[in-house]
């Protein structure tokens, strides 16, 4: 049987993560670009990856950025008034939240899930209904002042082609605007750091969701976590450096374990289970 079929998710670790997530009272969760996948947005590392196929981006971007950030925003307003696009801008356009992001939210609405750190910058999780969630590696759509660290949707941030690089809606910042996405040789905003470590902190459940555990410091978090005791959750159709410490493992996607680990949790509440 496939390790991808929904039909081979063990009834046993089912139960055993049903039953933890039952009687946790702050569980914390990490995802990676494993549930984008899911969605159609191609990975950057592994088989088949953008990077992979096509080679990484320079790993300079950020000071590229930084030392000219007028002319940074006039090529991207020239990349943008062009029609063509790139194959993962395509994908994102076209991708919709899945049955994975939305039984998140629904462990969020049900009281289960305290918070979300996410590695994905597609605003998947956002349009599933998540409402705590912090986008450790920023989000597309969004933008953010690099002097106060203030962010806001891409479309109620004005960017005047003719004053360029914009700045800060607050006039006492002043600070340089710039796409939410933390680009390569950027440092992660110290809040999305701070708020992580301090959601870890407090977890008494962790779950991993479709992350291959490799890119930190958002790998450190559920390492963290099961070093305090905290029971590990991995759902992943792959083994990844986190398995060992995992108390359960769903060996699945997202997509195919997350609805039912819900209903399960749905039956424990409601007594028919």
């Amino acid at each position: 049987m496939s390790p991808l079929d929904p039909d081979a998710l063990e009834p046993e670790a089912l139960d055993r993560a049903a039953d933890i997530l039952t009687g946790s009272r702050y569980a914390v969760a990490l995802a990676g670009a494993g549930m984008s996948k899911e969605s159609g947005i191609p990975t950057f590392r592994g088989e088949g990856g953008l990077w992979t196929r096509l080679g990484e981006p320079p790993l300079n971007q950020y000071q590229t950025f930084a030392s000219d950030p007028a002319r940074w925003w006039e090529r991207r307003i020239e990349e943008g008034q062009q029609s063509a696009q790139s194959e993962f801008a395509l994908a994102l356009e076209a991708a919709q939240p899945n049955d994975g992001h939305r039984a998140l939210a629904e462990l969020e609405e049900m009281g289960i899930l305290a918070h979300l750190i996410t590695q994905n910058i597609d605003d998947l999780h956002r349009r599933a209904g998540q409402r705590s969630i912090t986008e450790i590696h920023g989000n597309r759509y969004w933008m953010r002042c690099t002097g106060c660290g203030a962010r806001w949707p891409r479309e109620e941030f004005i960017v005047d082609p003719d004053h360029l690089p914009p700045t800060c809606a607050d006039e006492r910042c002043g600070g340089i605007v710039k796409s939410d996405t933390v680009m390569f040789g950027e440092p992660i905003p110290a809040e999305a750091l701070h708020r992580s470590a301090l959601e870890t902190a407090q977890a008494d459940c962790f779950l991993t969701l479709g992350t291959s555990a490799v890119v930190y410091p958002a790998a450190g978090y559920p390492i963290d976590a099961a070093q305090r005791g905290v029971p590990l959750i991995e759902v992943n159709p792959e083994d990844t450096p986190l398995t060992p410490l995992a108390t359960v493992v769903l060996r699945a996607p997202s997509g195919d374990a997350l609805p039912r680990l819900v209903e399960a949790v749905r039956a424990r509440r409601e007594g028919r289970s």
